[in-house]
């Protein structure tokens, strides 16, 4: 036997239940449920609840919690550092939505979460959360806020804009939004440098960065958005991997007679995607070889600009992730062919490569916020 804890966090306060699993019966039964408060207290005081449940009768624990924005890292981080005994896993919410949905938990609450979510660190195979090193939480939380700056900053610039051409101008509100936009910039300005001076605050990995800038368009703050995001590609083994997460996995939706249009699934970082927009785009207005050939063949093989587009997205995508793996600068020659880490068996007569759930799955340490 053993003991799975669900824990359903919000941002003050999380629920935690206890369940006794054992695997040979295949029987469970919830012992305890309690909430805390998402704070350092509240923690040890979960830590002490948790142990004297378990001294009643000693067994492995596995706890698995929700990845809610940021408020699941503190209580994860705890649990990481100072309870290492214990079996830690960090399910994406769409996850732990779908397993309730499957276990026929219809309603949703604080305590119906938990206890999914204890359910299913007993029942699935789910891979061991392997924590955030503070190197790439402190570039995540820089290209974060810069990026939701520059969102603010272009939604200022557009009502500014409007202003400045509408038939009745006031002049006060016009220079309210002009200071409002300078200010904006200069904090993105310096979030910027701060980025620089973070990245070059580790000498191995800003020798790393040397091989992505060389890759035609892509510039350092689309590089550091990706390492950001992905925590340095340290947690991925495969490019299945990589993207599944990032969204750029198609989605095959079929049955019968029925055929589905392809897409890709979204189901991933939306950051990662928002990053790799300019670079694709600079290439294509250059005209930069080899992927603006590339751009062609997709165009003229199918005639849709939006899905030649995104391929090459994928496309840089990938060799940024091969490059920054083996410690190689952007070859031209090699750009196009698509080299593997972990290879996949193909389907009979085609081509192509794993991006199931399964890897989807796999890697899940960076969330969404």
């Amino acid at each position: 036997m053993f003991y799975s804890i669900g824990v359903d966090i919000a941002k003050d306060d999380f629920k935690a239940s206890i369940l006794v699993y054992k695997p040979v019966e295949q029987m469970e039964k919830v012992v305890a449920s309690r909430m805390f408060a998402n704070t350092p207290g509240g923690i040890n005081q979960f830590e002490q609840w948790v142990g004297k449940q378990v001294a009643k009768r000693p067994a492995p624990v596995r706890c698995t919690m929700e990845a809610t924005g940021v408020y699941y890292e503190r209580l994860a981080l705890h649990i990481y550092h100072e309870l290492s005994d214990w079996a830690l896993c960090v399910v994406l919410p769409n996850q732990a939505r779908k397993f309730n949905e499957s276990e026929g938990l219809k309603n949703k609450t604080d305590s119906i979460d938990a206890h999914g979510l204890s359910l299913m660190g007993a029942r699935k195979k789910l891979a061991p959360w392997r924590g955030i090193k503070p190197f790439w939480s402190k570039l995540r939380q820089l290209t974060r806020t810069r990026s939701a700056l520059v969102d603010q900053l272009t939604q200022l610039k557009n009502q500014l804009h409007a202003l400045q051409h509408s038939g009745y101008t006031l002049e006060e509100t016009i220079a309210i939004l002009e200071d409002a936009v300078t200010g904006l910039q200069q904090q993105v300005n310096k979030l910027e440098l701060l980025v620089t001076k973070h990245l070059a605050s580790d000498e191995a990995i800003s020798k790393k960065l040397g091989y992505l800038k060389s890759i035609p368009s892509v510039g350092q703050l689309t590089i550091a958005t990706v390492l950001a995001e992905t925590l340095g590609f340290e947690y991925f083994s495969s490019k299945s991997q990589l993207i599944s997460y990032s969204g750029y996995d198609v989605r095959v939706i079929e049955s019968g007679n029925y055929v589905g249009q392809r897409k890709i699934s979204k189901m991933g970082n939306s950051r990662i995607r928002k990053a790799m927009y300019m670079p694709a785009g600079n290439i294509l207005s250059r005209k930069v070889n080899p992927y603006y050939d590339y751009y062609s063949r997709l165009l003229n093989k199918h005639g849709i600009k939006m899905k030649a587009h995104v391929a090459l997205q994928k496309k840089i995508l990938s060799c940024m992730y091969f490059l920054w793996k083996k410690n190689e600068p952007f070859d031209p020659q090699k750009a196009l062919i698509a080299p593997t880490l972990k290879k996949v068996a193909p389907p009979k007569g085609e081509a192509t490569e794993d991006t199931s759930a399964s890897q989807r799955e796999a890697v899940f340490f960076v969330v969404e916020n």
